[in-house]
């Protein structure tokens, strides 16, 4: 009877012994599972990464927030493809490029181009059209006049100037939408998009950005800026404009979500002749460097907007450049004189930041 107590007793333990061991497997699962969730959430957070490339003869820079573990790499890698594709159709230095066979073709023959640059040079005529001719993407004989295109700078005579001016109209170009081509009716007419084409490059840089599912970016070719939602922290970007007489100074913050944010300024590219300083803006009708204003910055929904209102808005002066501002719906802009007045359109009053 002692005997199969004793028995029963050992059973109960084994028993209980046999029961606990589920136990513990239970625990030691939860904890993996547990981990397991901690470490995918981590592998999940958002990471703001950075890249940098010199490309168009200027750095350009990629800040977006993707998902770590991500491949942020391809994604700039499709970017940076992308905008080397693009100088190639719209550079003038580049012998092989839509805008240099162009030029070739000037008072011969239409010219065949790609759709990305038959739409910049539409988008051209736009802004040469609500400007009054004070945006010309056919400028180019000018500045070539002046040396701008290599970096050869010279003070032309005024009769030079004069001569280049009656090459100089965008009325002119003829653009055939139907047959995407282009046409020059003077062999020495010539297209620059310069003025216009690095926003355009900014906002396809954007859209790929856009595609891969990007929600927060910044891209900053050269003072072309185009942004894409708002900072990681939620928090509105925020850009500075520069000062004109003092390149280690801001002058304004912008606090700016979505959209662009261009610069042009009288000290990019400029040069001293006869004690007199000349820059790279010139006003199309007088064949001179614009000289009612030293800097301006617009504010658009676009990059290429943007871009070609700076230019535009440089030449019309502060007057009519803030008239045209305050017509066209989605943008803002600060002009900014040689006397350092800064003049702000009335959509910034309360996203500006003056002296920071």
């Amino acid at each position: 009877m002692e005997q199969a107590e004793e028995s029963s007793a050992n059973y109960k333990n084994r028993f209980k012994k046999i029961i606990a061991k589920p136990r513990y497997i239970f625990i030691f699962a939860t904890v993996v599972i547990l981990l397991m969730f901690l470490l995918l959430r981590g592998a999940n957070t958002d990471q703001l990464v950075t890249y940098q490339r010199v490309m168009m003869d200027t750095a350009i820079e990629l800040r977006f927030e993707t998902v770590a573990g991500t491949k942020g790499d391809q994604i700039a890698d499709k970017v940076y493809s992308e905008i080397g594709r693009l100088e190639k159709l719209f550079s003038r230095s580049l012998p092989d490029s839509d805008v240099s066979r162009l030029n070739a073709q000037a008072g011969l023959n239409p010219v065949s181009v790609n759709p990305d640059v038959l739409f910049v040079a539409e988008q051209a005529v736009y802004y040469g059209e609500i400007s009054g001719g004070a945006f010309d993407p056919t400028i180019a004989p000018l500045i070539d006049l002046w040396g701008f295109l290599g970096q050869e700078y010279r003070l032309p005579e005024k009769e030079e100037i004069k001569e280049v001016i009656s090459l100089v109209d965008y009325r002119m170009l003829i653009v055939d939408s139907e047959r995407n081509e282009l046409y020059l009716p003077d062999q020495s007419m010539a297209l620059e998009l310069g003025g216009i084409a690095k926003g355009y490059i900014v906002d396809r840089a954007l859209a790929i950005l856009k595609e891969a599912g990007i929600k927060t970016a910044f891209v900053n070719a050269g003072g072309d800026i185009g942004l894409i939602g708002s900072r990681p922290d939620g928090t509105p970007w925020r850009i500075g404009v520069r000062h004109p007489r003092d390149q280690n100074k801001v002058i304004a913050v912008l606090q700016s979500k979505d959209g662009a944010v261009v610069t042009s300024g009288d000290y990019e590219r400029s040069f001293e002749a006869d004690g007199e300083s000349y820059h790279h803006i010139l006003d199309p009708k007088s064949g001179m460097p614009a000289a009612l204003l030293a800097s301006v910055t617009i504010v658009a929904e676009t990059a290429i907007a943007a871009d070609a209102l700076s230019t535009t808005v440089f030449v019309l002066g502060p007057d009519e450049g803030l008239a045209l501002i305050e017509r066209l719906p989605g943008v803002e802009g600060v002009l900014i004189t040689p006397d350092l007045e800064i003049i702000i359109s009335s959509g910034l009053f309360d996203l500006i930041e003056l002296d920071p």
